[in-house]
């Protein structure tokens, strides 16, 4: 019975939060001008993923070059061509011998004219010529006898002259995408060369062109020394750029020639499709493509690590290709901030079926956004149905698209809740056709709105719904992640496994496993119809965060952090309270004469604000609160537990006024 009161009265917590969010003024916002951005390109495959690069990058593009997907011989000098003015479109990938309807789709996007195909029909069949034929494309293929003779010709098709080339191997493709945007970018041919001989066919080419200087890409492992000595005694002046291993070229290169480092473009160094669709994106404004490995503890000391150090500052717009499969999000972290698990500022964002409050909220955060927020939590979804769909609170996708956009112009990850509690939650859990359309809702969501993932909600749960849970969390994570977004959940707080029974349905360990992070909602210690107390007291919150590194891996936990407060009053034989923000408690405390006084423990010396005070109804209440003091020793908690970081609820209770207690001490304590 205790249990079920307990449940009914986390309802009427979460409906009074709600109900009780509010913010000061509705006036058209003033956002920073300068922001650092993150987007990530990324489909269920390569080809996917070069579609979804040309989608975000292009808005029409009559010529597009058409590359084989699976093999990289014929494709390595395709970006030079892509950004000239032959061309001067988006490179796209298919598979040999079928044009893959989401290629063909984009090219019809792009209102497509003309492709270009590379390499011979043993490359990209005739099929896939034909097909496009019958679409109304008109195609030219460039192909020779060989991967050397190809790349020649596709530079001649490219460029009329060119007193200087790149030489790469033709045997391995990593050098040759590490210099490729840069060719692309100037208008200087990339060519191919075996380990012991330029062949003929770049011979030819270089003669054609009136090249006088060739840079070889790579060591002498890759390009042997008598190739050096072969253009030298042809009469080339010869130097190279190069490393021990691909990634130190990768890096040579961006040391030793001029890039616009305003955007970084980063991709995987162990594959070629992404870094060939890519490299056309980094030449469009000459920017630096950086490859990386798949293991983020051979980043940290190397020479990449010490070119984004040194250029990180100037970098305002990181550009990922590939999902998290392909960069995971440890490499991610250390791309963007210099660490595999930085502190990341989650705050809800709750404007509540309101464009212009959502809007509100952002224009109090100050200066450099992502200096106090990483990843907004914009709550548009609708309410959940019977049969286990959502859809938005707004009539239609259009306002959460553009609340995404928002969101990521700004440079956080916009990450959309789903909410859902009782009755109608306990049933879709147990079912699971109910739980696959949930799954579908979700997936549906994020695709429409283009947003960075998802974070899921649930309350007041019976216990026998933690299978159905966690099954639901398992197919979620196994749709999304592989996309690049984030998946996240909301769970009731927990100071060990056998207090708070009644949250049993929160299985910690399991949904730590198929989770990127797991805010935990370590407030409403007392809640709206308890007693009087705070609400997020320290001595507590430290004890939920002692058990939940039990379970969850420490990096992945984000503590709940409370912007409310409440004032409590007796109704009947119990309390009944409301919520306000920090601005109000002040302004309250200030406008009744009240002296705001800490209640302190003897672990706990800073303590929480609390006053009493007479209600216009003449009613006595009792306030505790937050404020900068007590946010800061909670704060302290992320060192003591190493954790992931922060899950602020919520922006609705931030204004003019708080925002000035609250936003310095985060940008102070996450960094």
């Amino acid at each position: 019975m205790f249990k079920t009161f307990k449940k009914s009265i986390a309802t009427m917590t979460l409906a009074s939060i709600l109900i009780g969010s509010f913010v000061f003024s509705l006036n058209n916002p003033v956002f920073a001008d300068q922001t650092k951005t993150y987007q990530r390109f990324a489909g269920d495959s390569r080809y996917e993923t070069a579609v979804e690069i040309s989608g975000k990058n292009w808005f029409e593009a009559y010529n597009v070059v058409l590359a084989r997907g699976d093999s990289f011989p014929d494709a390595l000098a395709g970006a030079v061509l892509a950004n000239s003015p032959v061309a001067g479109g988006p490179l796209l990938l298919t598979e040999s011998n079928k044009l893959r309807p989401e290629v063909l789709q984009e090219m019809q996007r792009l209102h497509t004219n003309s492709v270009f195909i590379l390499g011979g029909t043993n490359a990209i069949s005739a099929d896939v010529e034909k097909n496009l034929n019958d679409n109304g494309i008109k195609t030219y293929r460039i192909q020779g006898s060989d991967r050397y003779e190809t790349a020649a010709n596709i530079a001649a098709t490219a460029l009329e002259n060119s007193s200087k080339a790149f030489l790469a191997s033709g045997k391995s493709y990593a050098d040759a995408l590490s210099i490729s945007s840069y060719a692309a970018a100037k208008g200087i041919p990339l060519l191919l060369t075996d380990n012991n001989k330029v062949p003929e066919a770049t011979l030819n080419t270089l003669k054609k062109l009136g090249v006088t200087d060739v840079t070889l890409i790579g060591g002498e492992s890759a390009i042997g020394k008598p190739v050096a000595d072969q253009l030298a005694n042809a009469g080339y002046g010869v130097t190279r750029l190069s490393g021990s291993d691909r990634f130190q070229t990768n890096v040579a290169i961006l040391n030793n020639l001029q890039f616009d480092c305003n955007r970084l473009i980063v991709a995987t160094g162990l594959a070629f499709p992404d870094a060939l669709a890519g490299s056309v994106l980094a030449a469009r404004e000459n920017n630096p493509i950086l490859l990386v490995p798949d293991d983020e503890n051979t980043i940290p000391g190397s020479p990449t690590a010490s070119y984004l150090d040194n250029n990180r500052a100037n970098i305002n717009h990181f550009m990922i290709l590939g999902g998290w499969s392909v960069i995971n999000y440890k490499v991610e972290n250390i791309v963007r901030t210099g660490k595999v698990n930085p502190r990341v500022s989650l705050q809800f964002w709750d404007g509540y079926a309101s464009k212009d409050t959502y809007e509100s909220q952002l224009s109090y955060v100050p200066g450099n956004f992502t200096d106090y927020i990483d990843i907004l939590v914009p709550n548009f979804a609708g309410v959940l149905q019977d049969d286990g769909s959502f859809t938005y609170s707004f009539s239609s996708a259009d306002t959460p698209k553009y609340l995404v956009s928002l969101g990521q112009s700004k440079g956080a990850r916009v990450v959309p809740m789903v909410k859902g509690n009782g009755a109608t939650a306990n049933l879709m859990l147990m079912d699971p056709a109910k739980r696959r359309t949930f799954a579908d809702s979700a997936v549906k969501m994020v695709q429409e709105t283009n947003a960075d993932g998802i974070l899921v909600d649930f309350e007041v749960l019976d216990d026998n719904t933690q299978t159905g849970l966690t099954s639901l969390m398992q197919d979620i994570y196994s749709r999304l992640h592989a996309k690049g977004k984030l998946v996240l959940i909301s769970v009731m707080s927990k100071t060990s496994a056998t207090n708070e029974s009644w949250y049993d349905e929160y299985n910690y360990k399991e949904l730590g496993k198929c989770t990127d992070y797991v805010q935990i909602m370590s407030y409403d210690k007392h809640y709206s119809t308890s007693e009087p107390g705070p609400i997020a007291p320290l001595d507590w919150v430290r004890q939920v965060m002692a058990y939940a590194v039990t379970e969850i891996p420490s990096e992945k936990i984000l503590m709940g952090l409370p912007y409310y407060g409440r004032a409590w009053k007796t109704q009947g034989s119990g309390w009944v309270s409301k919520a306000f923000g920090w601005a109000v408690a002040t302004q309250t405390a200030t406008q009744a004469g009240a002296r705001i006084t800490r209640e302190t423990t003897l672990t706990d010396p800073i303590g929480i604000p609390t006053f009493t005070y007479t209600d216009e109804d003449g009613s006595p209440r009792t306030v505790y609160f937050d404020d900068r003091l007590s946010w800061g020793a909670k704060l302290g908690l992320l060192d003591d537990f190493s954790l992931g970081g922060i899950g602020g609820w919520s922006l609705g209770w931030v204004n003019e006024i708080s925002a000035p207690e609250l936003f310095p001490l985060l940008k102070e304590r996450m960094q």
